[in-house]
This record gives structure tokens, C-alpha cells and sequence, in this order.
């Protein structure tokens, strides 16, 4: 289904860039050349087409979970899957900008998903063209993808954004019009939190990777990532390493379970140096991804799977290629490095040596290790990890095992499909390792790990957030692209300033008249150095705008607002000048909010007036306020005419509520502190909650949604002893279960209600 979605998107924006270098067409990884999309650069209309996902029975997957974790080798299941087939020509907005140029934009909605992540299956950019995917608050940008990310199956995938809703952005320059084409074919619901969006319920026993523990395998964890893909109607993650060769051509060789299967390979995403800088943090940078393998062996009888990666793994990722002993010799001790339930990166250490066993399931005779952890634990997720011996060498892969119990570790068993059964068990080059971990047959018993390092000097190659300017000038931020891993950087930019910058991405350099600028930039490392010179790239042009005034509400003013309220509230503003094709983006958020928007809206043309509800105001003014108080405000407008902005500087004031819904219907003494149920129960939009109070205390009433974010404070002042009553409008929220709660003093209370719309 596809409607019209307006999108409250501010223009000061907050932005994720990823950095990867460049790579053949032939690749399928997220070449993400950062960046921002054209909506953060210019004037765009705040309409757009979004398409919205069927609901899913969350309550239903989390029980199917819980009876298949009590299944060995089961992988982690994360999310539900939607085919789909929406592209540029059949669904989306177009939109044609002053140059001739176009932007394309989609927005994919599924409702109270706690991420959304996309699989293309006709994925080509052509010459120039750019694209972005990102959520509704643009804090999390991933992008530009360009030319470099086409494959030859055409299939490519993305990291999945925080929120409900993904927003896709695609720009097409004139010189390349209808050239590019985006088949998005499947969208993933993520039901759980895997990426630390919010508190991540880990075992306690769970150590980080950055803990003192770890501090010997600062080479080994590097070779070590989590890994996304997609069996059927559901999305999974497991983990798994890069492994050595005995030619040490750093081919990038990954090995992880048989039982993570997916689909289809081309999609699969490896999560590179996924982990939390500290030992107590449970956040990591998403930044280093890539997509896409070739299946080269797999064997159940072990449970193992060996892909090929699609390209070679970025410089800026410093990759690690693990060593590897398959002389089946028993380990003095062991170590994983994992990511159960999706954390960060994880490390396990089992003193004791491990023993031979069979694997269940009919796997082969013993060709299993088993171990007991000491510290730490492996759980769903941790799959395919690796288990390394003493000497930082790889003797297997994680299958599973016995749930994961912190209270009992020595009670819990996990089983590693040995490598030295792996190597030769299954007679072909499709069922064993020997074939591809030794390619040239020397019959080595042990490899050693090498750092991904190639030898040759750096290929320069950069970008930047915007190569055109207004005449009035302005900053650029630019961005390192080179290969091969260059370790210094000499730009250079006449004309601007600075003139020269050794940052590897500098940003801010100030551009303030008309003119084309060019831009070079030196890249060096052990092996030799490399010039990039690019004439004109920078172009500093446009037409300027005048300037205008605010009007009214005059600044320190006050609105006075009630939630039944149907009248408006005029903001208006001067004109300027000359363009007669200005348009106006009003904007008001509350004081002190960085980035979070109230309310941002395009009055396009050359009305120079918005009138907005008093009854919408309040909503604001009771989400970012206090019940019964005000909320102080900052509101101003730019005008754009395509080429050149300006923006007011704020008026500032006061939204008063005008509260009616807090009652004390008695004054009689209760007998004890009590919340009561909501009525009615589901409503729509409103709903009165009762309760009692025994005693003066300050009180505290306040709503929630289902993800502990507080949408509502109803009341948040003194009361005196007595039973009260108060009125809660929901119509600014969707449909949805809701939690709300009293607390005082000496009682505490949270109860639930369902908004029905």
C-alpha cells in the first residue's frame, strides 16, 4: 500500500560517514563514499510517497525463538522478512531541481520495528548518480553509494537504520538520466535490538573484547565479525573470521557454521570491528561493512561453511587473516572471539583442555571439541565464531551447544567442529578445507596469522560533501578515498582556508568568493607516494537571497493553548528578495534541543504566513513541557529560490498550557496510595486515569511507549492527600500499546493501555 507521507526532517542534521576505498565493478561490498544526500543540501518538497509493511505477530517470533535456542546449532534470529518489488519506475517520488537533475525518494515503514534493514536484486548507479538510505531523524546516513557498488548479479544490501522507518534517496544527474535502476526485493523487520540502539539485555557473564582479558588478542579480534543474512522468511546473524592461507596471498577466505545458511550470498553483510572501545560499553560503530561472498565448501558432518568475500577487504579496516593448526593436537587451553545475541564483541576462555567428542545431530564421530568456559560465555549468535588454541591458532568453529547459563557456567557445554576433520573429511574441493586454506597442497600442519598489508604504494582518490557553493561562499568538508592503505596525507587548496590540511579528512574549509577552486591531494605510506590534482573542483556561484524579518508572534511572547483548543496561531515573516519563486521552511523546536525538531514545515511560495493549531501546540508543549507549565520555544524561517538560502535568527517564546484535564474529585483520606486502570480501555483518542494519594507529596504521572521513551507528562507538581483524575489526549501518537506511570515518594505504580486509531 502506498500513501502520502509528510516527513518532519529538519536541515541541521547529524550524519554517519562510512569510509571505504575503491574497488573493481566486479565487487559487492558497501563502497560508502559519505557524504550527504541531496534533501540535506537542498530545498526539497516535504511530500513524498512511503509504502508500509503488513504487521508481523512479534509476540508470536520471540516464543518460536525461545523453544529454537533450546535446539543446538539454530542460528539467531533477529527479524522477519517482506518480498517486495518497488523500484524507480513503479513506485516513489520524483522530483525535478533547477539543473534539469533529479532526486528520487521512498519511504519504507513497518510499524514498531526496532530497525529496518534492505536487499536489493537490480541494483546499478550509473556516472554521478548518488544514493542514500537513512531513518526519519537522519541520524544515521548511510552513504553515497555510487558506481563503485555495482556488481554483476546486480544484488547489493544495506546496514539497517535505527527506527520504523527507512527512508531511500536517490539522485540522478542529467547527464545520466534514466540510466540507473534500484529494485528494492526485500525488507527486513528487525523485532530485536542487535546493534545496542537501546539497553542491550546481555548475560553477565558476557566479557568485551576490550576488557584486560583481551588485551593479548588485539591481532586475532581484528580478523573476527558478526555476520547478517537472510534463510527464507527470517533474518539471522552468526559470526565467523577471516582465515590465512598457506600461500598468505590474503585472499579473503571466511569461515564460519554450516548452519548459518542464507539464501542468498550476495547479501550476506560481514560487520567489521564491530565492537565497544571499553570494557562496560555495550555500543559499536557500524561503519565497516561489506556485502556479499561466493560459497566455496561446506560440510555438515563438521559444521562448517567456507565463503570467498567478493572483494578484498578494505585497507581501512586493518583486517587480520587468522593462523590455523589442523594437526588435530589436544589445546593446552582455548579462546572465542564472538558476538552472542548480536553484542559487541565478545571474548570466552576455557582453562582446561579441551576434549574430543562427538558432534550431536549425527554429526561426524569425534570430530568435535568441547569445552567449559571459565569466563565468559558463547550463546545464540556466537555460531561459526572461531576457538583458537595457545598459540592464536584456529582449531575450529562454534556449532553450539547447551543453552548459555551464567549462574552454572561449569553445567554448560559447547561443541567446535575440529579443523583438522574438516580439512579432508568430505573428499572434494565443495566439502573440505584442504583445497582452499592450502592451495598449492604444501601439506603444512600450521599457518600463522598475517596482518592485511599489501606492499604497494597508495592510489589517491577523494571526495566531498559538496563541490557547489553559493556566491556568498561557505565550507566543504572533504573526505579521503585512497587504497592501499596510505599513513599521511598532504592536501592542498588554493584559495581557500586553509590553504593546506594533513588531516586525512579535513573539514570546514572556507571558500568566500566566486570562483573554481582546484583541489590536490598526496597520499603516502612505507611504499611510495601518489599525486591526485583535480582542476575546478570546487565551484563557488549562485544568487543571493535578501534579508527578512521575523514578525510575529513578537519575540518573548506567549501562547496560551489547551488541548481542545480548534483555533490557530499565526507565524508570519517579511519577504525576500529578488527571487519570485522564494520558499519558506518554518521552523519551531524547543530551547536547548539539539537535534530534536517540534515541528518543521515548507510553506511553499510566497505566502509568508503558517497558522498551526492551538490543540497541536499543546501536544508539543505536553511532550517537551511540564503538565500544567510551559514550555519556552525558539522559532525561525529560511527562504530558498534553488540556488541560495538565507535563515532568520530566532524569535523567542513561551506555550503556555492551559490545563484542564487534572481533577481532584475528593478530598476524603484514602486508605493507601492506588493507580488505577484507564477508561476506556483501548480509546481513541482520549482517556481519564484515576488515583489516590495519601499524604502531601510531589507526583509524578508520565507515559511511555513500547520503548521506554516518555511521550507524555501528565502531572509532575505537589498534590495534597485526596483521589484525582486526569485527562490524557493521544492524538498525537499512533496506534500502539502505552505504559503509564505513578510515582511518588513511597510508591511506584505502572499500568497499560492500548491506543486504537
Amino acid at each position: 500500500m502506498k500513501n502520502n507521507f509528510r516527513l518532519a526532517i529538519a536541515l541541521s542534521l547529524t550524519f554517519m560517514l562510512t569510509f571505504c576505498t575503491m574497488f573493481s565493478n566486479n565487487a559487492s561490498a558497501q563502497i560508502n563514499v559519505g557524504g550527504l544526500p541531496m534533501s540535506s543540501m537542498t530545498e526539497l518538497n516535504d511530500v513524498f510517497s512511503i509504502v508500509t509493511m503488513p504487521g508481523i505477530d512479534t509476540q508470536r517470533l520471540i516464543e518460536e525463538d525461545r523453544e529454537n535456542e533450546q535446539i543446538p546449532g539454530t542460528p539467531f534470529r533477529y527479524g522477519y522478512n517482506f518480498d517486495v518489488n518497488y523500484n524507480l519506475s513503479n513506485s516513489g517520488t520524483w522530483e525535478t531541481l533547477s539543473d534539469g537533475s533529479r532526486v528520487w525518494r521512498l519511504a519504507v515503514r513497518s510499524a514498531d520495528a526496532v530497525s529496518i534493514n534492505l536487499a536489493f536484486k537490480d541494483f546499478y548507479m550509473p556516472k554521478g548518480a548518488t544514493f542514500f538510505v537513512y531513518n526519519l531523524g537522519k541520524n544515521t546516513i548511510y552513504g553515497a553509494f555510487t558506481e563503485l557498488n555495482n556488481t554483476e548479479d546486480g544484488y547489493f544490501a544495506t546496514t539497517p537504520t535505527y527506527g520504523s522507518t527507512t527512508v531511500l534517496e536517490y539522485y540522478e544527474p542529467v547527464y545520466s538520466k534514466d540510466q540507473g535502476r534500484i529494485t528494492l526485493h526485500k525488507v527486513t523487520h528487525a523485532y530485536k535490538d542487535i546493534f545496542g540502539y537501546n539497553s542491550v539485555l546481555e548475560e553477565p557473564c558476557n566479557i568485551n573484547i576490550n576488557c584486560p582479558i583481551g588485551s593479548p588478542w588485539v591481532e586475532q579480534k581484528r580478523a573476527n565479525t558478526r555476520i547478517t543474512f537472510s534463510q527464507g522468511a527470517g533474518s539471522f546473524l552468526c559470526s565467523g573470521s577471516l582465515m590465512n592461507t598457506t600461500l598468505g596471498d590474503r585472499q579473503p577466505y571466511y569461515l564460519y557454521a554450516e548452519h548459518c545458511a542464507t539464501d542468498n550470498y550476495s547479501t550476506i553483510v560481514f560487520y567489521f570491528n564491530y565492537e565497544n572501545p571499553t570494557c562496560i560499553g555495550t555500543l559499536g560503530s557500524l561503519a565497516q561493512t561489506m556485502t556479499g561472498a561466493t560459497m566455496k565448501a561446506a560440510n555438515f558432518d563438521t559444521d562448517f561453511r567456507l565463503v570467498l568475500l567478493n572483494q578484498q577487504v578494505p585497507a581501512a579496516y586493518n583486517a587480520y587473516f587468522n593462523g590455523w593448526d589442523r594437526s588435530n593436537t589436544q589445546p593446552v587451553n582455548q579462546t572465542a572471539i564472538h558476538h552472542p545475541g548480536g553484542a559487541v564483541k565478545k571474548i570466552s576462555v576455557d582453562n582446561q583442555p579441551a576434549n574430543t567428542v562427538t558432534g550431536f545431530g549425527g554429526r561426524l564421530t569425534n570430530g568435535f571439541w568441547l569445552v567449559v568456559w571459565d569466563e565468559g560465555m558463547t550463546e545464540g549468535g556466537s555460531s561459526g565464531c572461531p576457538i583458537y588454541d595457545q598459540n592464536k591458532r584456529v582449531i575450529g568453529q562454534n556449532l553450539g551447544g547447551t543453552p548459555a547459563n551464567c549462574n552454572n557456567p561449569q553445567s554448560v557445554q559447547k561443541y567446535f567442529g575440529k579443523l583438522s576433520s574438516s580439512w579432508a573429511h568430505g573428499g572434494s574441493a565443495g566439502n573440505q578445507l584442504k583445497d582452499w586454506l592450502d592451495p598449492n597442497n604444501t601439506g603444512a600442519l600450521t599457518v600463522d596469522g598475517i596482518d592485511d598489508i599489501t606492499g604497494i604504494a597508495p592510489i589517491t582518490n577523494f571526495t566531498s560533501n559538496t563541490q557547489v557553493l553559493p556566491i556568498t561562499g561557505g565550507t566543504v568538508d572533504f573526505f579521503d578515498m585512497s587504497t592501499n592503505g596510505p599513513t599521511s596525507w598532504s592536501w592542498s587548496f588554493p584559495g581557500a582556508t586553509p590553504s593546506t590540511s594533513n588531516q586525512r579528512n579535513p573539514g570546514a574549509i572556507s571558500y568566500t568568493a566566486t570562483g573554481n577552486y582546484t583541489v590536490s591531494l598526496t597520499t603516502t605510506n612505507a611504499f611510495g607516494s601518489n599525486l591526485k590534482t583535480v582542476v575546478a573542483y570546487i565551484k563557488v556561484q549562485g544568487v543571493p537571497l535578501s534579508t527578512f524579518n521575523l514578525l510575529s508572534p513578537p519575540s518573548l511572547s506567549r501562547i496560551v493553548v489547551s488541548s481542545n483548543d480548534p483555533t490557530t496561531a499565526a507565524f508570519t515573516w517579511g519577504v525576500s528578495n529578488p527571487s519570485p519563486t522564494v520558499k519558506y521552511s518554518f521552523k519551531i523546536k524547543k530551547v536547548g534541543t539539539v537535534p530534536e525538531d517540534m515541528l518543521v514545515s515548507d510553506n511553499s511560495g510566497l505566502a509568508t504566513e503558517i497558522n498551526i493549531r492551538k490543540s497541536f501546540l499543546d501536544s508539543l508543549a505536553a511532550r517537551y513541557g511540564t503538565a500544567g507549565d510551559s514550555v519556552m520555544c525558539a522559532w525561525r524561517v529560511t527562504a530558498f529560490n534553488g540556488a541560495d538560502s538565507i535563515t532568520t535568527n530566532s524569535f523567542i517564546i513561551t506555550i503556555k498550557r492551559d490545563v484542564v484535564g487534572i481533577n481532584q474529585i475528593s478530598s476524603v483520606l484514602p486508605e493507601k496510595f492506588s493507580l488505577y486502570n484507564n477508561y476506556p480501555n483501548p480509546f481513541n483518542p482520549s482517556t481519564n486515569i484515576k488515583f489516590d494519594i495519601i499524604k502531601n507529596d510531589r507526583v509524578l504521572l508520565v507515559v511511555y511507549n513500547m520503548l521506554g521513551e516518555k511521550v507524555a507528562t501528565l502531572v509532575d507538581q505537589n498534590l495534597t492527600p485526596g483521589s484525582y483524575n486526569v485527562d490524557f489526549n493521544a492524538s498525537s501518537l499512533s496506534s500502539g500499546m502505552y505504559f503509564y506511570r505513578l510515582e511518588t515518594q513511597d510508591f511506584s505504580e505502572t499500568k497499560r493501555m492500548a491506543l486504537i486509531k
